[in-house]
């Protein structure tokens, strides 16, 4: 079997990229109103903060800061679906270095979830099936720190649950991206769990849709790939070996 610790969670020295690439146009609606709105000016304050926080390594400063700006946002509940949303992608890149940060980062995701649910036609940035991969992922990662076989086969199962329910809505909504990551992280809670034909069957749709649309995963994916084929059908050795 595969190393068990190989997943697809960026290294965590990476956090200041993570950080940038987080503040997308969608997120706006948080800090456009500041200068207009008290509320939000502060918002975007303890954002800001928590974020320098961050950054530095102070996690223990930051994270509360952004739960502050979560409070102060329940009148607004479009903004602090976004914020937790990107509170959530934080707390599960720190996972790895504080395991106790995953449940609050599936909390964060599940809120959204049920906000998005609870409103349709409201346009939201991520979808459901986005939310419920970003949940599964958290169940994915948290297994690989589980000691005890049972409590790690309960969580790979929620995970690949929540992986599969999402698939067929991200291939409906033509997200190909989030569709090629979620099919990897599929295929590696099947090898995980032992079962690798499947665990083949989804690094198969990975790969295509890296090299149909050109991801940069390609390379990592396609050796994912054939390392699984070779614990299935391991090459014989040549040369003269006894018969």
């Amino acid at each position: 079997m595969l190393p068990f610790g190989r997943h697809r969670t960026r290294p965590f020295f990476s956090l200041a990229v993570l950080l940038a690439a987080l503040y997308l146009p969608n997120s706006a609606p948080v800090m456009a109103q500041a200068a207009a709105d008290r509320t939000n000016r502060d918002v975007a304050l303890l954002i800001s903060e928590a974020e320098e926080y961050a950054l530095e390594g102070n996690y223990d400063r930051a994270l509360p800061l952004y739960e502050r700006a979560i409070a102060e946002l329940k009148s607004d509940p479009h903004p602090q679906n976004q914020l937790r949303y990107r509170y959530g992608i934080i707390l599960n890149a720190l996972g790895g270095q504080r395991p106790d940060l995953y449940p609050l980062a599936r909390g964060q995701f599940e809120a959204v979830l049920d906000y998005i649910e609870s409103s349709p036609g409201i346009p939201f940035e991520h979808s459901a099936a986005r939310v419920r991969s970003a949940i599964a992922h958290t169940f994915h990662q948290e297994s690989a720190l589980q000691e005890h076989p049972g409590r790690r086969a309960v969580m790979l199962r929620h995970a690949y649950q929540l992986y599969a329910g999402a698939i067929e809505q991200l291939r409906a909504e033509q997200d190909w991206q989030n569709l090629a990551i979620t099919s990897f992280n599929i295929g590696q809670v099947c090898e995980w769990q032992g079962n690798l034909e499947e665990a083949i069957q989804w690094l198969e749709q990975a790969v295509a849709l890296d090299r149909q649309h050109g991801f940069p995963d390609l390379e990592e994916d396609q050796a994912y790939l054939t390392a699984l084929r070779e614990l299935v059908n391991p090459q014989q050795p040549t040369g003269n070996t006894a018969i």
